[in-house]
């Protein structure tokens, strides 16, 4: 059921996570990223913040902040399957000549390189403030319209 909370949540991680994207492409300039890497992590974001978050904004707003922290590793882990899993999908025609079972591996490979590469203290530092500010919102989201 969609209430005030959940929304709030999906669009203030959204906007956190986009916002990321673009520092993270202004530290990274020589990768070949662009406008479908924002909107892909926003994406994200939003499904992170309607299911981890909206579901549960804590009690008060320190509760709240920890939520939306907590909801930020959900949001890493997301993205990073995302993107991983489109980086494996997209070269599989290289991947013919090995076994099935390394395909899977090499995913989970890949998106734990990608969540490394994203965590630069810009970056994380994006991170922090925007979950803590998404947390907070979406307690208050949670208490003033039920």
């Amino acid at each position: 059921m969609p209430t005030a909370a959940k929304l709030i949540a999906g669009l203030a991680l959204a906007l956190t996570a986009a916002v990321a994207a673009c520092v993270f492409i202004q530290e990274h300039p020589e990768m070949p990223i662009g406008l479908r890497f924002v909107l892909g992590n926003a994406f994200v974001g939003f499904f992170a913040g309607w299911y981890a978050l909206g579901r549960s904004p804590g009690y008060s707003n320190m509760t709240g902040a920890m939520s939306g922290l907590r909801s930020l590793v959900m949001l890493l882990i997301g993205a990073g399957i995302v993107f991983g899993g489109r980086f494996v999908f997209s070269n599989l025609g290289q991947f013919r000549s090995r076994d099935p079972v390394e395909i899977p591996l090499l995913w989970i490979e890949t998106t734990f390189e990608y969540v490394v590469l994203a965590l630069t203290p810009s970056v994380g530092i994006t991170l922090l403030i925007g979950g803590l500010l998404s947390g907070i919102a979406t307690y208050q989201a949670s208490r003033h319209w039920r």
